[in-house]
């Protein structure tokens, strides 16, 4: 018994050095790839919903920086409204005072890219909706398509102001 022991104790040495070394010798292949991993691991065991709690308020966040990030560009900024697009697209109509001292208003977007690759390919995207759900869905709406229908009024406003003519079809 004694021999079997004093065996695997020098194999699981043995293997603990190897891959020891293995880590010291390959420190910046292993280095790099740990955050993908972590990531991808966080992503696909502990996914983060657009429904969460404070995951809008931390997408707006996220859109503002990205609008109002270049320093010196837009002065005293008021937002007046922001929307989520698809929980990707931001977009905000915003008040600032040009280099002339002339207040205007203006509305811009920008994507957000914060869901990983495993967003798209979760089990729940594969179930189709029951009539119940469907009913509900239409009647109550979601908080992604409330602010889906926000985001598209101040993309038309937008549309309006740039110039841009919606094409009609014709009957």
């Amino acid at each position: 018994m004694k021999c079997i022991l004093r065996t695997l104790f020098y194999q699981f040495l043995i293997l603990f050095v190897g891959v020891s070394i293995g880590f010291i010798f390959n420190a910046e292949y292993i280095g790099w790839k740990f955050p993908v991993v972590e990531r991808s691991i966080n992503n696909t065991f502990f996914p983060i919903d657009f429904n969460d709690e404070g995951v809008l308020e931390w997408l707006y966040g996220q859109g503002r920086l990205k609008v109002f990030g270049m320093m010196g560009k837009y002065q005293n900024i008021e937002v007046i409204e922001e929307a989520m697009a698809a929980e990707e697209w931001y977009w905000v109509k915003f008040s600032y005072t040009d280099e002339n001292g002339e207040r205007k208003t203006k509305i811009d977007h920008v994507r957000v890219r914060w869901k990983p690759w495993e967003y798209y390919y979760e089990d729940e995207a594969m179930i189709p909706e029951t009539d119940e759900s469907m009913i509900d869905y239409l009647t109550n709406g979601s908080l992604n398509s409330r602010d889906t229908d926000r985001a598209f009024k101040l993309r038309d406003e937008f549309r309006i102001q740039e110039g841009y003519h919606k094409v009609e079809m014709p009957d």
